[in-house]
Parts: C-alpha cells; structure tokens; sequence
C-alpha cells in the first residue's frame, strides 16, 4: 500500500525540531490486527524524541530487551540507567523519514520493522532499521524487544 500523507510536526513546544514523516513513496504493509500496536510504538517514539521519559518507560516491558550500536540492555531499568536519556536528547533535533514499514500480528504478539533516514542539523542524514517486538500484558500492549541499527 502506498501513502501520500506526511505526519505533522509534533506538536508540544518542546518538539520544537522533532519530526517525523512518511516518504511519498512509503512502502507500508500493516496488518490490520497490527494497527493498535504500530500506534503504541508510534507513541514511543514519539514520547523519546520528545524527552518525556516517563511515557517512554510506560510503554516498555520491565523485561525489554534493547540492542544498540552492538550492545545489549537486558531490561527497562538498564536501558534507562544508559542510554534513554542519551537517546533522547539526539532525537530531540532529529527528522525521521519512515521509508517502509511491515507489522504483523500472530495473537498477543506483534512485530514491526521499519526502515527510516534520520536528518539532523548540520549532519548527513542517515540510514536506520528499527524492529520493535510488542506483545500484550495486563491488556495493553508493551514493547518486548527493540533491534536499532544505523549506518551513514
């Protein structure tokens, strides 16, 4: 499926810079039974870009599993004791442009892979795939497991 929609800028002051689009081009494949659970890392990512850490850690599984740059975080208390903050502060300037996204459901579990440039000021933009495992706990959906990679 194909979009010509292009998200908004965000609206809080304090997003002053962040933004995110879909490409005109966008290659989008969502389940339908996926829908809720691209909102909810929609609204992850948006909350880290925004800095509002207390959103972003509602969002997440106590027992998520963070890979970045080579690393792991085995749990929510590790990623926020290493890298939440620090992750948020370079989004907080940063344009992501969503060029593909594939969600599929399978019962109390979906998995979202998204391709995406990321252009921040005075820098060439760069290439990024995120995959973001979510499964439903307690009736909402958490993210379980994040996959971030990045190359210039």
């Amino acid at each position: 499926m194909r979009t010509l929609a292009l998200f908004a800028l965000l609206g809080a002051a304090s997003l002053a810079q962040a933004e995110r689009r879909i490409a005109i081009d966008v290659d989008l494949r969502v389940d339908a039974k996926a829908q809720a659970a691209v909102e909810v890392a929609d609204a992850f990512a948006d909350a880290l870009a925004a800095g509002d850490l207390d959103t972003v850690k509602s969002l997440l599984a106590e027992d998520v599993i963070v890979l970045e740059s080579g690393g792991v975080e085995a749990s929510r208390d590790a990623y926020f004791a290493h890298h939440a903050a620090a992750d948020a502060k370079y989004l907080a300037d940063a344009t992501q442009t969503i060029t593909r996204r594939i969600a599929k459901a399978d019962g109390a579990t979906v998995w979202i892979a998204t391709e995406s440039t990321l252009a921040k000021p005075n820098q060439s933009p760069s290439k990024n795939t995120e995959t973001l495992v979510l499964a439903k706990r307690k009736g909402d959906w958490k993210i379980v497991h994040i996959h971030w990679s990045s190359r210039d």
